[in-house]
């Protein structure tokens, strides 16, 4: 009897040995809590599956494998609901998801909860055969207790699980010691495992967020419960290959080692799924040609063929070539403005595959100066931004010919009419032309010849009283001489 109750008392300090190392309370930080989650999978599905998620009120949570069905999370909250959590997705290497109830939930790592049925098999004590095993338990960790818990947390948050191409992306690197012992870090890596973000950039990136770390963690490295935090923008270029990788993935590992040179690594997963904002514009004009005094009708068309809903920034027109005046200019743009300002699908967000067509007339004054700009091209320029004020800006341009129109030639017919009245039509005369010889003569002039008339060559008309002048004085001369010949002198 007196044997039994030593055994027992034997075998009850080795489980209240066993209860105190594996029940060491965990350092946490004031605002995560761990989630350690079981899952019945098969053996293929233990093989293929390593990734996984949940969602906890409305945000993402990546888990880190423990073992071949058990994964461990730290959710952002102070205390956790277990039963907001029904359900974890695995995720393939190819990216699949696969959605699995969990089959427990613990605090701690659920298979702590197996070894006391194996412990407490040997209790009752009709039993006589003595254990085997338990003899070297009680000897093996008289030397662990002097050494305090070693553990290390590292931890990737990004600001956004869906990030847009062009835009940047908020990571936070939170390194923190929970266990009981001061640890110094040793080595610091985040690396990208998908995307295409270049090796320059991601390189400029994680120097500049080791170098802080260093700089926060200081030589003393961290002390049990210590913990640090530094956030840093990644910049996504607008040459990003969305098709090639919708997704961008980084690791991000944190190792460090304590005074009895024992070594600790924690790792933390990010991945975050690209989206690319884009749209097209054409547009098109009613005639190629006009003239001064007409107006211009443009017809514009803008298409989203991205998955992102669109929201208008901004609209404008210039002018590039063409003779409109500074006053012309503003008005038709702040028309223009205005107008695509009211279109509600642009107002509303212009969604994906969506499609808008509208027109536009700019009046030409007839005192456009076709000279100085027989060429008037329009540039129309469309600015769009999503969510994340990420802006997209396309423009079209759109030529149009100014031309002076063309008078009509007048018919010869017409201009024989108009000279028609100038032209006498009176009957032949007989007029008297006094050569330079001084020999009279009578030549019959037909006025309808204006050339045989004298005419004058700028008026057209012929000098009827300089002819009539020079008439009446040889008519008088004639006649004086003609009576002086038949009254002779009187004289003696």
């Amino acid at each position: 009897m007196t044997h039994n109750i030593q055994r027992f008392v034997a075998v009850f300090t080795i489980l209240m040995f066993l209860s105190t190392l594996f029940g060491v309370p965990i350092a946490k930080a004031d605002t995560t809590t761990f989630r350690y989650i079981q899952v019945n999978l098969t053996d293929e599905e233990s093989e293929t599956l390593y990734e996984s998620s949940l969602v906890y009120e409305g945000i993402t949570y990546y888990g880190v494998r423990e073992s071949a069905d058990v994964w461990r999370f730290m959710i952002d909250a102070e205390a956790v609901d277990d039963s907001l959590i029904d359900l974890i997705t695995l995720y393939d290497a190819e990216g699949v998801p696969y959605t699995f109830s969990p089959n427990t939930i613990t605090e701690a790592y659920p298979i702590e909860e197996e070894e006391p049925p194996v412990v407490t098999g040997p209790d009752p004590s009709e039993e006589v055969t003595p254990p085997v095993e338990p003899e070297p338990v009680v000897e093996e960790p008289t030397t662990e207790p002097t050494l305090p818990k070693l553990a290390v947390e590292a931890i990737n948050i990004a600001a956004v699980d869906r990030a847009v191409v062009g835009g940047e992306i908020s990571y936070t690197f939170i390194v923190e010691n929970t266990g009981d012992t001061p640890m110094t870090v040793t080595e610091f890596s985040h690396e990208y495992v998908s995307g295409d973000i270049d090796h320059q950039s991601i390189e400029s990136f994680n120097q500049h967020v080791f170098d802080r770390l260093h700089k926060l963690i200081g030589e003393d490295g961290l002390l049990p419960g210590e913990r640090v935090e530094v956030t840093e923008v990644l910049a996504i270029q607008t040459g990003y290959s969305f098709d090639a990788h919708p997704e961008i993935g980084s690791v991000f590992r944190v190792t460090g080692v304590d005074e009895f040179d024992r070594v600790v690594t924690s790792e933390s997963q990010q991945i975050i799924l690209l989206q690319t904002p884009d749209f097209t514009v054409n547009a098109t004009v009613e005639k190629a040609t006009v003239q001064p005094g007409e107006p211009v009708r443009y017809t514009y068309t803008v298409t989203n063929p991205s998955k992102v809903t669109l929201f208008l920034a901004d609209a404008m027109l210039t002018w590039p070539s063409g003779a409109l005046t500074e006053e012309e200019r503003n008005q038709a743009n702040q028309r223009f403005a205005e107008q695509v300002e009211a279109i509600p699908t642009f107002r509303d967000g212009l969604g994906p595959e969506e499609e808008v067509t509208f027109s536009f007339e700019l009046p030409l004054l007839p005192s456009y100066d076709v000279r100085a700009g027989a060429e008037l091209i329009q540039r129309a320029t469309f600015i769009f931004e999503v969510d994340e004020g990420i802006t997209v800006t396309r423009s079209v341009d759109v030529p149009v010919a100014v031309k002076q129109p063309v008078p009509a030639k007048e018919e010869p017919k017409q201009d024989a009419n108009q000279q028609k009245p100038e032209v006498k039509t009176t009957p032949p005369v007989v007029k008297v032309v006094v050569k330079e010889s001084g020999a009279p003569r009578v030549e019959h002039i037909d006025e309808a010849d204006s050339y045989a008339q004298d005419v004058l060559p700028m008026t057209g008309e012929a000098d009827d009283l300089w002819h009539a002048m020079l008439g009446t004085l040889l008519f008088a001369s004639g006649l004086l001489l003609l009576i002086r010949r038949n009254h002779p002198s009187t004289k003696p």
